[in-house]
């Protein structure tokens, strides 16, 4: 019963309300088209730079609206308690390693520490770009990113989308892939579950007024035209929107940070 009270006090200090303004703008006129506010939300702080130095037990797992991934509630063994995003084969009671020191044991999974102390050839996730500016890279749900070379003091990363980063060896990253497989078989089953995820219903041009757009109009029934356009009379179907081959000129599959 204490432990349960403890938790729940962690959680409301570790919680805020969101706002959501349904695509509206301060005069309460809609200004972005399919938008609503949906059912109420909480933001959860979560820990992206984690360099306490210390270990922690994992307590709880929660899931967030604002993101694909599941998360942890960690309490370090100095007293701090936090979350952070929850990795594979991570389970209750489980002790895991925030920090920017090296340890003389295996790394195991959930452990976050800076890249020039892990292994080539490593799958990681919840990477920084830049040192102490927080976690930016690998954070959805089953993404990771793969350790390929160090040179001096730079690492070179691979990608699911073949692209090569080449970043900071002191960039702190968590070790192992970002949980939760199922959330691409999510299936939404009735309208209200997608007002209640914060969309609202489209409408289609056909039905609607001349003066609202070009398909509209009409004594009855009518279908789309032949090259159908939309509220703004550009074509948006059949028509590429970018040039493939200016883009395999000019595409690198390689970024270089500087930090």
């Amino acid at each position: 019963m204490i432990a349960f009270y403890f938790i729940n006090k962690i959680k409301k200090k570790l919680t805020k309300g969101l706002k959501s303004n349904g695509g509206r703008n301060f005069f309460g006129r809609v200004c972005v088209r399919g938008q609503g506010k949906g059912n109420k939300k909480l933001y959860r702080f979560i820990d992206f730079f984690r360099r306490l130095n210390f270990k922690g037990k994992v307590i709880k797992f929660l899931y967030d609206l604002n993101r694909s991934a599941r998360l942890a509630l960690i309490l370090y063994f100095n007293g701090i308690c936090s979350y952070i995003l929850l990795q594979k084969n991570i389970k209750l009671n489980s002790i895991i390693y925030s920090g920017s020191k090296n340890l003389d044991e295996i790394i195991k999974e959930g452990y976050s520490m800076p890249l020039k102390y892990m292994p080539l050839f490593s799958k990681i996730s919840n990477i920084e770009l830049k040192p102490f500016t927080g976690s930016t890279l690998c954070r959805a749900a089953e993404t990771n990113c793969l350790i390929v070379g160090k040179i001096k003091e730079k690492v070179i990363l691979k990608l699911n989308s073949k692209w090569e980063y080449q970043i900071s060896n002191n960039c702190i990253a968590s070790f192992g892939e970002i949980g939760f497989k199922h959330i691409n078989n999510i299936y939404i089953e009735k309208a209200g579950k997608n007002r209640s995820l914060g969309k609202r219903p489209k409408v289609r041009g056909v039905v609607k007024n001349p003066c609202d757009h070009p398909h509209g109009g009409g004594r009855g029934k009518k279908g789309k035209p032949k090259i159908p356009v939309n509220e703004w009379h550009s074509v948006f179907k059949w028509k590429h929107t970018k040039n493939k081959e200016y883009n395999k000129k000019k595409r690198r599959n390689f970024k270089y940070i500087n930090g």
